[in-house]
């Protein structure tokens, strides 16, 4: 398998200036692709951009993913982080990629070539776990639904991991795992606990703290950094403390 022979045949692709072995293509009006081959020429890192294309930003992380090459391409994580990454105007703060199988760029046209290429986008640390919190499914539904890695204007996307049973509602999770949510289900599950003696939310960030809230009157919230114990709160003070627990 010959990348570069590959991506340099597509319709409309031209040199990435400035990057040599690298090549931009747009098959649609919004719909921009870059890509540059890895150090060792067996592999492709590719950036995505759907109405947001930065040339400047994306040549930053096309030369950052072949400088990081091989950290990038070791090892069996779906999702891996490159920490320190910053582009001017910018808030982004590390450069991320995805293994095959968390993406699927080319595994409808291009199987061949779909499994020699990496996804890299720009990323901020707390959208991120450890690599052994994730499966290949939520490796691959975290990127598709909540990293949007071909928006390169978005905000972050806290990593979060949500356990719950509300015994008014009858709302719930499903197994000891939890399910990944955006921080906007997870707020409205902690305001759905009131009245709703016996039931919980468990939440755990990207740096694995694992939060629960079980109401009795008030919130009581319990866990976090230090595994502190059982507090009470209002419920305006639970959401702030919520949100920065996401972020820091």
């Amino acid at each position: 398998m010959d990348p570069a022979a590959v991506v340099s045949g597509f319709p409309g692709v031209e040199d990435f200036s400035g990057i040599s072995d690298a090549w931009h293509w747009s098959p649609v009006p919004g719909l921009d692709f870059a890509a540059a081959l890895s150090g060792d020429r067996r592999h492709l890192f590719q950036v995505n951009a759907r109405d947001s294309y930065d040339e400047g930003l994306v040549r930053a992380l096309l030369v950052a993913a072949r400088e990081n090459g091989s950290r990038l391409l070791s090892g069996d994580a779906p999702l891996t982080t490159i920490p320190g990454f910053r582009y001017p105007g910018r808030d982004f703060d590390v450069l991320a990629a995805a293994r095959p199988g968390a993406h699927r760029y080319h595994e409808v046209q291009q199987p061949e070539l779909q499994k020699v290429t990496w996804a890299v986008f720009p990323g901020y640390e707390c959208e991120f776990a450890r690599p052994d919190r994730y499966s290949v499914e939520d490796a691959r539904e975290s990127f598709l639904r909540f990293l949007t890695p071909a928006d390169l204007d978005r905000g972050p996307t806290p990593f979060l991991r949500v356990r719950y049973d509300n015994t008014v509602t009858k709302g719930g999770t499903d197994g000891p795992n939890g399910v990944l949510v955006k921080p906007q289900t997870l707020y409205r599950e902690l305001e759905l606990l009131d009245g709703a003696p016996g039931s919980f939310v468990e939440f755990e960030n990207f740096r694995g703290q694992v939060f629960r809230v079980d109401w009795d009157v008030d919130w009581i919230l319990s866990g976090g950094a230090e595994g502190g114990g059982a507090r009470r709160l209002r419920l305006d003070d639970l959401l702030v403390l919520a949100a920065k627990s996401l972020h820091v």
